[in-house]
């Protein structure tokens, strides 16, 4: 079963097979929880966008169609709902919850060369990168979350936010800018630009 791409194995859901679903559930359960937790700093809320989410893959798949990729309508999902939260509550500084998870951003944006005062996987480092994903503008945060983290191609992050291919490229960038320059501020960087 595991073999099955996601859309076959949706296709198969929809047709009444209930293990095709527990395998879309155990193949990107945790990314999803991983993309909210990062994206919202709080884990309660996390764990309620990947339910939500599923239980939104649920309720559609009667009218589902394999039309694009399964992975991008799951991930669209779960940034409107991260989206819905975030408008719902005033913007907060990152818990230190939001940092314990496998799969740091800290790689993403910390200098490829360090000197030996900077420890690139330290709780240091990675602290001030999360606070300075959650002090970036959503449509930044969730843009550097699905390309740098998830891994996703340029025009499926475009696909999952709704933005044009080029207004992904230029939040990724402004995210970029914005990691590099908090991490100067705090003195984890090179003022030149290069630390990233």
């Amino acid at each position: 079963m595991y073999e099955r791409s996601d859309e076959e194995l949706m296709l198969a859901y929809r047709r009444g097979e209930t293990a095709s679903f527990e395998a879309l559930l155990k193949r990107h359960g945790a990314g999803i929880h991983r993309f909210a937790l990062r994206f919202l700093g709080d884990r309660m809320q996390a764990e309620e966008v990947v339910q939500e989410s599923f239980l939104r893959v649920i309720r559609a798949a009667s009218r589902y169609e394999a039309r694009s990729s399964f992975r991008n309508y799951l991930y669209r999902i779960a940034r409107n709902l991260c989206m819905d939260l975030l408008r719902k509550r005033p913007r907060e500084p990152l818990s230190a919850e939001g940092t314990d998870d496998s799969g740091s951003p800290v790689e993403c944006v910390a200098d490829p060369n360090p000197g030996p005062e900077i420890r690139v996987g330290s709780e240091q480092v990675r602290l001030v990168i999360h606070r300075a994903l959650r002090g970036l503008p959503p449509e930044q945060r969730e843009v550097f979350l699905l390309k740098e983290v998830r891994g996703m191609r340029l025009q499926d992050v475009a696909d999952v936010t709704g933005a044009n291919l080029n207004t992904v490229k230029s939040r990724l960038r402004y995210a970029l800018q914005g990691l590099r320059t908090e991490l100067v501020r705090r003195g984890m960087g090179k003022e030149n630009g290069d630390a990233l």
